[in-house]
């Protein structure tokens, strides 16, 4: 687990400026290790919002399409390359400045929604006013190579509590898009898992995954995928090992998840058993400790990674969708 933190202003947020991308994969020497969702029982969770997954694109519990070769070291991330959904679902959020090229700041988002796209508050929120940034904010599905095939603008927004000065469980935010993109790339849905009890803990454990556009993935390890933040990472089979009572962090969970700035805003989901991906937390950061700890499953960590549960924002992203019938 890696520590998310601010960069440059933008909490949590990548700080970068997208080089020009190459066009194709290179044909490398050792094949990815395969990595393929395994679906969950849905009784252990309960449904909030559906999911979406269009008839005119694919649907893959594999983050990679095709015989793409590469040479890996040991990281726990894959790197996403699949268009297919889920994967098309999940994108990029990007600042951008006055010449609307230059990326500022970028986190991540994922459409649950046909132009609701879930995100952190503080990815929408500028530190110094602790309010919503006034530079344009951009949504760009699916970026491979720091490619995407579409893009929206966000034109309204709302958000729980500022990560700065509110609560920490209240970063989350919701982005509406001037474009319909889930009708294309396809939307998940979310679930409610109450990670209180101990045997949610247990049905769901080692069965998680979280996608995002971190600022050290594609490490040089994935040499040809892009710079860092222009290809998304999956770390899949982690899990939460708990949600915190109290303290400063109190409503947060405890995530075992790969992450680092520019994850911020990722998706912590899953398959289910009716064949449907589900949101069940919100990635939105990490917090240092002064000595490492042992988790529950053993490891050792000086760093936890942080989210939400779904309960936090689930009732405004329900009144805030439009779902076309």
């Amino acid at each position: 687990m890696m520590q998310d933190k601010i960069l440059g202003g933008v909490a949590g947020g990548l700080m970068l400026a997208i080089a020009a991308p190459t066009n194709t994969f290179p044909g490398l020497a050792q094949s990815l290790d395969s990595v393929t969702l395994e679906p969950l029982p849905s009784a252990a969770t309960e449904i909030g919002g559906a999911a979406y997954a269009p008839v005119t694109r694919a649907t893959s519990p594999r983050p990679i399409n095709g015989p793409l070769r590469a040479v890996v070291n040991r990281d726990d991330r894959t790197p996403v390359l699949s268009d297919s959904y889920p994967w098309s679902a999940i994108g990029r959020v990007d600042w951008l400045a006055p010449d609307g090229v230059t990326v500022l700041g970028a986190c991540t988002g994922t459409l649950i929604g046909p132009n609701l796209v879930l995100t952190n508050a503080h990815c929408l929120l500028d530190p110094e006013t602790n309010q919503p940034t006034t530079h344009t904010i951009v949504f760009r599905p699916n970026v491979v190579q720091g490619e995407a095939t579409a893009i929206a603008n966000v034109v309204a927004y709302d958000y729980g509590d500022s990560p700065f000065t509110g609560s920490a469980a209240d970063d989350w935010a919701l982005l509406t898009l001037d474009v319909p993109l889930g009708e294309d790339f396809g939307f998940l849905g979310w679930r409610f898992a109450d990670f209180a009890d101990a045997d949610t803990l247990t049905t769901l454990a080692g069965q998680l995954s979280v996608v995002g556009y971190s600022a050290d993935f594609p490490t040089a390890a994935f040499a040809g995928l892009g710079e860092p933040g222009e290809t998304a990472g999956l770390s899949a089979h982690c899990s939460v090992v708990t949600e915190l009572a109290t303290g400063e962090f109190a409503g947060s969970l405890i995530h075992t998840c790969d992450t680092n700035p520019g994850a911020s805003g990722a998706p912590i989901f899953a398959l289910f058993d009716d064949g449907e991906y589900y949101i069940v937390g919100l990635h939105t950061g990490s917090v240092s400790l002064l000595e490492s700890i042992a988790l529950p499953t053993g490891e050792q960590t000086d760093v936890l990674n942080r989210g939400i549960p779904v309960s936090r924002w689930a009732d405004r992203a329900m009144t805030l969708r439009a779902v076309p019938e």
